[in-house]
């Protein structure tokens, strides 16, 4: 099912933040491929993962999830995430040294 209106607000907000579909993958911890699906409204992203884009975008801005954001080191930010996500970015911090909160 296609969804234009979310696939042009996606598209749109990408750009305004100066982002490539690259860097918004990474952060989303998707690949690129699934964002440019989901600008051309080829996919629609699960409403958990459309939570994530919009606080992206209508939180604090791209920023709210830069490394050194209090958003970014907050454990309770990891609750908007499934359980997947939330073991993959712990994982993530430890690799980068920032350890696991939760332990």
């Amino acid at each position: 099912m296609r969804d234009e209106s979310f696939a042009a607000w996606l598209r749109t907000s990408r750009k305004k933040a100066k982002l490539t579909q690259a860097q918004l993958a990474e952060r989303l911890f998707v690949r690129a491929l699934t964002v440019s699906r989901w600008e051309c409204g080829q996919q629609t992203p699960s409403e958990a993962r459309q939570r994530q884009i919009r606080q992206i975008f209508e939180g604090a801005g791209p920023e709210m999830v830069s490394e050194g954001s209090a958003a970014y080191r907050d454990e309770s930010s990891l609750v908007r995430l499934s359980p997947e996500e939330q073991h993959i970015v712990r994982i993530y911090r430890r690799l980068m040294g920032q350890g696991d909160k939760s332990a």
